[in-house]
């Protein structure tokens, strides 16, 4: 009897801790005419994570819509750039000390062959973005890479096929995100960042390895967005889940859509999953 109970505690306990074991999640009920998926991406030209499962592109084929975070031609905004300058009176290379700057020029000059110094009165959340992204390429590994990064493979797929293409944000929204801490509180994150990545550089690894296994539980606990300040977490994360939440809920009621997020937005309970859930659809993990 003990052992019995031992074996039912163990499989409750393996059943609850892994959720979320899957990149793509059908969503159905809640009176809608037919299904449409979520599928969580990663921001990368890794050659690794266009392996798709059998399911995920017979899913895109079919729906009628493509949805991603920001239509990338809304993006490309000539008062994005004035949004992002910081002022005169702040200097990128001052916020930081010299030996982690150097770093971040050597990674930026290798990410888009510029040195950071053309963003030097740029805000600091930008230049973290190239660091990220940087991060997330592995040339070093001997991976192979594709030419573009996995949500922009998706979306010249989309426009290949004429499907229509929603932003389920705005750049303004975005930037609002980004810019909730202020200039030297983001300067502080990125060093943060820099020196973690010196420290632990198998934490990316971790990342790349977790996401193929499609554990988004694990690349939950990996992720270092948990580390960041409350406030930017909540505007950065929390927010903006709920507000995707809110519009998917929307245009998938219009037509059959196939959305693709970043892969950290779907778990958790914050995360856009249970939030769909906690509207009254059905979300289902897809594996085959």
């Amino acid at each position: 009897m003990k052992k019995l109970f031992l074996f039912l505690s163990l499989l409750i306990f393996l059943t609850v801790d892994a959720q979320y074991n899957s990149l793509l999640w059908k969503i159905s009920g809640n009176d809608l005419k037919q299904p449409s998926y979520l599928y969580g991406t990663m921001h990368t030209s890794d050659s690794r994570v266009f392996a798709f499962s059998d399911s995920v592109m017979p899913y895109f084929s079919s729906a009628k819509a493509y949805a991603m975070e920001l239509d990338p031609k809304e993006s490309f905004n000539m008062s994005l750039l004035s949004k992002l300058m910081m002022g005169k009176e702040y200097s990128l290379k001052k916020m930081m000390p010299e030996r982690e700057y150097h770093v971040l020029d050597s990674i930026v000059k290798k990410e888009i062959s510029f040195s950071v110094a053309l963003f030097d009165n740029v805000a600091p959340v930008f230049t973290m973005t190239i660091f990220e992204a940087s991060g997330m390429e592995l040339s070093d590994s001997g991976i192979t890479a594709n030419k573009e990064v996995l949500d922009m493979y998706f979306y010249k797929q989309a426009k290949k096929k004429r499907k229509k293409v929603i932003g389920i944000e705005t750049v303004d929204e975005q930037l609002s995100a980004l810019n909730s801490l202020s200039y030297q509180e983001q300067a502080d994150l990125l060093l943060k960042e820099i020196r973690s990545f010196e420290e632990n550089k198998t934490e990316v690894t971790d990342i790349v390895k977790y996401y193929l296994a499609q554990n988004l539980d694990s690349l939950a606990t990996t992720d270092s967005d948990a580390q960041m300040p409350e406030k930017f977490y909540k505007a950065l994360i929390t927010d903006r889940n709920i507000r995707m939440a809110n519009r998917i809920s929307d245009f998938i009621r219009e037509q059959t859509t196939f959305i693709a997020i970043g892969a950290l937005h779907l778990p958790k309970p914050d995360g856009v999953i249970e939030l769909m859930r906690k509207k009254g659809f059905t979300v289902e993990a897809v594996r085959k």
